[in-house]
């Protein structure tokens, strides 16, 4: 619980850049069909998986709602302090409120997803000491598919608050040693694609680097 004294209720704004970059290698040299072949399936003619175009990332363990997550996080955007992360709910919304959600569009008058999720995780604060008391941390979520995927984005910029989604959030002075607290962020998905995994990582270069932890399963009210 955050300290009566320590809170002011205000509205947060909530601002997202996130670039992902991927990385690819050319091999070059030798016959085509004889050193590349043999590469790509070793002296026992089987394909390796890391040659494989169909290969399969694997994920991490699979997390209850509820159930925290098994490491510590260290958010660079609170300049100090490590968490305890966990996810607690996912309420799916419907299409009627992402008309009144403001969130960045993909062109004039479409809407970027028909169906906003609001999605509750919990951070207490287990070592150190942030300097930073209101950081974003939703930032650090990912909705995705079984593949790796990101099916759902945080919108660049929303109102983030909608009657039956997020309520506004208190604006603290700083983190005390063990504090909880519940922040809620929103997702933009379809729902004819939902999410299969909710993932949060803080050091993160690709979608595939959400996979390596553990991670919730994506189970909604």
């Amino acid at each position: 619980m955050h300290r009566r004294s320590k809170t002011l209720y205000g509205v947060c704004a909530i601002a997202l850049g996130l670039t992902l970059t991927a990385c690819g290698g050319d091999g070059g040299g030798g016959k085509p069909g004889v050193s590349e072949g043999r590469a790509a399936k070793g002296e026992t003619g089987q394909e390796s998986p890391a040659a494989s175009p169909s290969a399969k990332w694997e994920w991490g363990p699979a997390l209850a709602m509820g159930q925290p997550a098994p490491k510590l996080y260290e958010p660079a955007n609170t300049e100090g302090g490590k968490f305890e992360v966990t996810a607690k709910k996912i309420v799916k919304g419907t299409p009627e409120q992402a008309k009144y959600l403001s969130w960045d569009t993909v062109g004039p008058g479409e809407l970027k997803g028909d169906t906003p999720y609001f999605v509750y995780i919990t951070y207490t604060l287990k070592e150190g000491k942030p300097q930073v008391a209101n950081p974003d941390l939703g930032a650090h979520a990912a909705a995705l598919d079984m593949n790796g995927v990101k099916v759902a984005e945080r919108p660049t910029v929303h109102t983030g608050y909608v009657d039956g989604g997020c309520e506004v959030p208190p604006v603290y002075m700083g983190w005390d040693m063990g504090e909880t607290r519940t922040l809620c962020t929103v997702f933009a998905g379809d729902e004819s694609n939902p999410p299969a995994r909710l993932a949060w990582a803080t050091d993160v270069t690709d979608d595939k680097d959400y996979m390596k932890a553990a991670s919730w399963e994506w189970t909604v009210q």
